[in-house]
């Protein structure tokens, strides 16, 4: 898969000192150790508001400027990681992808798998040097709110919120949002049920949890759920399934709830 790294291999590149590697997690949890010369980085705190075509793009360069500044280019590989398969590295993987790199991915297992196959841990602080990267928007990775509204109840688009049973029903209290509920029509599958001891789940166990929850394979599947993270990572184990047709709302509800026009549903 062109978005996720197994250990061996990343144990192998970074031998070779040709991959740039980016901790996905707190600054706290980097300080107990790391993957020698790993980055930290995350901008899993800095919201996608307005999927709109230019508030797309001020968003990617936005998210191109950070990753410049700790040495991401545009020819050099990244790998980012957390602890396991978690929801902050494949945000980054993903948004990485979406502004044009072209090699991106994301440690399967997390440092977890890095641990169990040999590898090291250092508490060397690394940096990087600020290059040029420039942007080169993927739009097909990604859906905006407005496409989104004009296209509910559309027979082959299906929604997936992917946040907890409590957000999906309105009964959360997350006080960043205006309003609680779900968007009208989504099939509900909590983004961990994808998942098994830090690893996505096999392409059949995902395929036929799909078929048991009556998501079509077949139809464009649009992920969301507070900030466009679990949706990352749910979409990454979809493609994992072998789904051809994917895309992440990478606003999110978090952006749909600021929306006095756009619909809600509550459990």
């Amino acid at each position: 898969m062109d978005f996720l790294i197994e250990p061996q291999e990343l144990l192998e590149q970074a031998r070779a000192k040709d991959v740039l590697i980016i901790d996905a997690r707190k600054p706290a949890e980097y300080a107990t150790g790391h993957i020698p010369g790993a980055v930290n980085l995350s901008t899993y705190d800095i919201f996608a508001l307005d999927t709109g075509l230019h508030g797309l793009q001020a968003f990617a360069r936005e998210m191109a400027g950070r990753y410049a500044a700790i040495g991401l280019s545009t020819g050099r590989p990244v790998v980012v990681y957390e602890a396991d398969t978690g929801q902050r590295a494949a945000r980054d993987v993903w948004i990485i992808q979406y502004i044009g790199h072209s090699s991106a991915r994301m440690l399967h297992g997390g440092l977890a798998a890095w641990r169990a196959a040999g590898g090291t841990l250092s508490g060397e602080v690394a940096s990087g040097t600020t290059v040029a990267l420039p942007v080169r928007e993927k739009r097909g990775l990604v859906i905006g709110c407005d496409a989104i509204a004009k296209r509910l109840g559309e027979k082959g688009f299906t929604l997936l919120d992917v946040r907890n049973a409590d957000e999906h029903a309105g009964r959360d209290q997350t006080p960043c949002c205006a309003r609680h509920g779900h968007i009208p029509g989504s099939v509900w599958i909590e983004w961990t049920e994808f998942l098994a001891a830090g690893r996505y789940k096999s392409p059949e166990a995902i395929r036929k949890l799909l078929a048991e929850r009556g998501v079509d394979p077949a139809s464009e599947v649009v992920p969301y759920c507070h900030r466009g993270a679990r949706s990352a990572n749910t979409y990454y184990a979809l493609k994992y399934a072998g789904l051809a047709n994917v895309r992440n709302y990478i606003g999110s509800w978090h952006e749909w709830s600021a929306r006095a026009d756009l619909p809600l549903e509550k459990s």
